[in-house]
């Protein structure tokens, strides 16, 4: 039997010997414990929260990059020279002005660059520039900059870094300026010297692939804080020789799935060997191809200056335009030896959808010396006149000793396939002077192109005056170094610090009503364009002077309480119109006044180019405007506010009743699908359609937006965006984000009528699947009324003189010509096989015509085309040369390039022993020759 225990506090247990009151205060701790674990896990997730804004936040400083580069290389005198409390003494003593500026100069003179890509990957390059101070000076330390520009987002994953991206252990930052623009700056720890003859590299690592030269760009240069900026020499000028030469694999192709190689000579022989044979083109040749030609036999006749006369009641300008080519006389009538204009009705094929407004009918009789031409309206007899002059070959006449033009006898009756037939030049990234504009307008009219599609604005520059807001082009036109942001934007794209390169410049109103009178005689339609909301940097930045200057809010283009981050394209930070305020669509009114007045009286402005393309992902998030906006309209997130957008600037485009255009991926939502169109805007939309890479889901871009009831103008960036390089090499100029081979037969191939057949390669030169071409679907054409033509694009990234504008469009823009205005009769057939051979006979066609004509034809007018590098083989040891237009001249080196020899196909030496031999293209007059080739005897 258990005892009864008595609690009284004599028989009280002693503290800690009660089981039960040890447990109570076990549960006590027990709890205590898990509200502890409670605050630590809430105290963590606030460590949390803070730590992640303040990783976010300007104030922290991103980790730097890890790369196996060795350090700065300094001499070994420099290491025992200074002891510890000198070298500091040394650091903190500044540098004047005058002195800080005598080592500027001394650097930019005597710093030698040297650039190299180390490797490429999928989505990033490691690259490295080394600066080799090459004089006799040691620099001290002061806080140099040196700026360099790189088209890749440098430290991409670190992005943004306002207090600099660390480069390895060196002590040097890498900072974004804007744009492709970058700056090298020491640290305060930096070494207190750069002695003679020490190398300091930098290794860094951007966004996307570098495999050619031309990524690159010149005119770095060094400044300070104090001084005024100087070009490094060793980068100046646009031999680009600082460039180290591309040759490994990794250097050369963007990724390991990479197909592209550059050709060699043998691989180019192939490639031209077909066109090669081709018989010489005939009398009656003409590019682009008319309708229908009916040869009139041998006969043909001359018209001279002294006894032949135009005459004309209709199509005045037309007639006095070929008149004045051919320096002829105007007569009221004549019936022999005379070339007549007359408007009449121009017969065409039946069910045809020919554009009728520009068709024409030449007849050329030399039975009755009389040439006869027919046009429903002025555009057909111009382009009338155009085919003539396409036809005229130099003659002298036995019975006279003035020059002549003959004419072969012949039935010609035309009209093309598209009514709208384009060319955008883009003059903002680089700006194109004048001449250079009126020279295009003349080969744009030569080749029967009738839209100039003039791309004014973009982030880097402002191209024309607006008298009501002149810090557009005070400021907005300019590029320089200019810490005050009150004089010029900064430099891009290898403007250099100064203002007197391709960065700068601007169209005055009477440049620009110039431009459109030259355009309207040669009946082309200038159609403006002022990118918005997105590519705006230019105006933004004008238009932010404009208010520090009046402090009237009334044209901002800014949220001031935007703390949105974005990075464009471009990579700009502040480069999108804010579509919530009112003075964005205050300073669209002013720019929209001023255009119409510029065009009134000379083109009146019917069709305006908005843009709208590439605007950031992240753009206006941080408005509280928009915010403010979306709640009153019940808009949703980004792509809601660009279609409010469109919606607000389209009305005010409806109500001066004009076609306005946009880029094709302005109208997707977030699917890629075209958002409906507007009520009351039918038929006044067009869209442009550029982006036709199959992997990204928009190769079937034309027919969406065609069949959702939008305008369709095809430029697709594979075939006609001739920023693209021509060939896969790293020494060729261009872009590649599209396609690293857009040669004149790529252009030559394409099919506007069935965008399905323009399967090409995919990006890595691979061979397309029907499972990729139709990544993003492949709908129908339902509504085939709505492509209604064709552009080339020509954007000025890598384009900084006008023999590179040139050089990037022509000889290719012929090829595009040709499919603007023709339609071949092999573009409709079915079967694969027998279009190619088709197509290949056509081009052999084409391509001789080019060669043995059009080539020369450009010469004379001042054009510095292309010169292909030519194909070569050996055959038994015998040397044989082609080009991919044949005509075109060659020559060949058996000394290195010591000295040329021109080659003669019908001459045939035999070289067993000659080795490597140096091949080249050159142009009829001698003067400019191709990149040079090797091939090599392995007999």
């Amino acid at each position: 039997m258990r005892r009864k225990v008595i609690y009284s506090p004599e028989n009280q247990p002693t503290p800690g010997t009660n089981p039960i009151t040890r447990m109570t205060k076990l549960k006590l701790c027990l709890r205590l414990l898990w509200h502890r674990k409670l605050t630590l896990c809430v105290c963590g997730a606030i460590l949390f929260i803070l730590l992640n804004w303040y990783m976010q936040s300007e104030s922290f400083l991103i980790e730097e990059f890890k790369f196996p580069v060795p350090p700065t290389k300094t001499s070994p005198q420099e290491k025992g020279k200074f002891s510890p409390e000198e070298i500091e003494v040394k650091r903190k003593k500044s540098l004047s002005k005058q002195e800080s500026q005598v080592y500027v100069n001394y650097m930019a003179d005597n710093f030698v660059i040297n650039f190299t890509v180390i490797q490429n990957s999928a989505r990033t390059c490691i690259k490295k520039f080394s600066i080799y101070n090459a004089g006799q000076r040691n620099i001290p330390s002061f806080f140099w900059a040196i700026y360099f520009y790189d088209n890749g987002k440098v430290g991409h994953n670190s992005f943004p870094y306002p207090r600099g991206l660390p480069v390895d252990n060196s002590e040097l930052l890498i900072f974004h300026e804007a744009g492709n623009l970058y700056r090298l700056s020491p640290t305060e720890k930096f070494s207190p010297y750069i002695n003679s003859r020490d190398t300091i590299e930098v290794p860094y690592e951007s966004y996307g692939p570098h495999v050619s030269r031309h990524y690159s760009f010149p005119n770095w240069f060094v400044s300070c804080d104090i001084c005024s900026p100087r070009v490094l020499k060793s980068t100046a000028g646009e031999d680009l020789s600082f460039v180290e030469t591309f040759s490994k694999p990794q250097q050369l192709k963007r990724n390991s799935r990479d197909l592209y190689r550059a050709f060699t000579a043998k691989d180019r022989f192939s490639r031209n060997s077909a066109a090669a044979k081709a018989p010489k083109p005939s009398v009656h040749s003409v590019i682009p191809t008319p309708l229908r030609v009916d040869a009139g036999g041998e006969e043909s006749l001359v018209v001279t200056p002294s006894d032949w006369v135009v005459s004309t009641k209709d199509f005045v300008e037309e007639a006095s335009l070929l008149a004045e080519k051919l320096h002829l006389k105007i007569a009221k009538s004549a019936t022999s030896k005379v070339i007549t204009f007359s408007q009449g009705k121009v017969t065409l094929p039946k069910n045809s959808s020919l554009s009728i407004s520009e068709a024409y009918h030449i007849y050329i009789n030399p039975s009755k010396n009389t040439i006869e031409v027919t046009a429903n309206e002025a555009s057909g007899a111009f382009y009338a006149a155009q085919t003539l002059l396409s036809l005229t070959e130099k003659d002298r006449s036995d019975s006279s000793k003035e020059k002549g033009h003959r004419f072969p006898g012949m039935n010609i009756t035309d009209a093309p396939r598209f009514e709208y037939r384009g060319l955008m030049l883009d003059v903002s990234r680089n700006f194109v002077q004048k001449a250079t504009v009126l020279k295009l307008l003349d080969l744009m009219a030569t080749y029967k192109v009738n839209k100039f599609h003039f791309h004014l604005t973009d982030d880097d520059a402002w191209r024309l005056e607006i008298p009501e807001f002149p810090e557009l082009t005070k400021y907005a036109s300019n590029r320089c170094l200019d810490p005050s942001h009150e004089v010029c934007l900064p430099p891009s794209l290898g403007s250099g610090p100064f203002v007197n390169t391709s960065g700068s410049g601007f169209y005055t109103v009477n440049d620009y009503k110039e431009i459109l009178r030259y355009a309207k005689s040669r009946h082309i339609e200038v159609i403006p364009e002022i990118d918005v909301p997105g590519h705006a940097r230019s105006a933004i930045q004008a238009m932010e002077l404009r208010y520090r200057r009046t402090k009237n809010s009334m044209y901002r283009l800014i949220d001031p309480d935007d703390r949105s981050r974005y990075l464009s394209a471009q990579s700009y930070t502040d480069d999108a119109v804010n579509p919530c305020v009112d003075g964005t669509y205050q300073f669209f009114k002013v720019i929209l006044r001023n255009l119409q007045e510029l065009h009134k009286d000379i083109q009146p402005l019917t069709f305006y180019m908005l843009g709208g393309d590439e605007v950031a992902g992240g753009a206006w998030e941080k408005s509280p405007a928009c915010a403010d906006l979306k709640q009153k309209h019940e808009l949703r997130d980004y792509h809601d506010l660009k279609k409010f957008f469109f919606k607000r600037m389209m009305e005010e485009l409806r109500q001066e009743d004009l076609t306005f255009g946009l880029w094709g991926d302005a109208v997707l939502d977030k699917s890629l699908n075209p958002n409906p169109l507007e009520e009351g805007t039918k038929g006044k939309v067009y869209t442009y359609s550029w982006s036709n890479v199959w992997e990204w889901k928009r190769g079937s871009l034309a027919y969406k937006l065609a069949n959702a009831g939008y305008k369709v103008v095809m430029s697709p960036a594979t075939y006609f965006y001739f920023d693209q390089p021509y060939e896969p090499d790293f020494e060729e100029r261009g872009l590649y984000w599209a396609t690293r081979c857009l040669d004149s037969r790529t252009a030559f191939s394409f099919v506007p009528d069935h965008l399905y057949w323009n399967r090409g390669r995919t990006q890595d030169g691979g061979e397309m699947t029907d499972e990729i071409l139709c990544t993003g679907g492949c709908p129908p054409l339902t509504q085939p009324q709505n492509i209604r033509g064709i552009q080339a694009d020509l954007w000025t990234e890598t384009i900084r003189t006008p023999q590179h504008l040139h050089y990037m469009l022509f000889p290719r823009f012929l090829a595009f010509a040709e499919r603007a205005w023709h339609k071949a009769s092999w573009e409709d057939l079915t079967d694969v096989a027998q279009r190619d051979k088709e197509q290949q006979k056509d081009w052999e066609r084409f391509a001789a015509i080019v060669g043995k004509e059009e080539l020369e034809r450009l010469e004379s007018e001042g054009v510095e085309y292309r010169l292909d590098p030519p194909g070569a083989r050996f055959s038994n040891s015998i040397l044989e040369i082609n080009t991919i237009f044949p005509g075109l001249p060659t020559e060949y080196s058996l000394n290195q390039g010591a000295s040329w020899e021109k080659y003669n196909p019908k001459i045939t030496t035999n070289l067993s022993n000659a080795g490597k031999i140096l091949v080249r293209s050159s142009s009829f007059d001698g003067k400019r020759k191709s990149r040079v080739v090797s091939v090599e005897n392995s007999n």
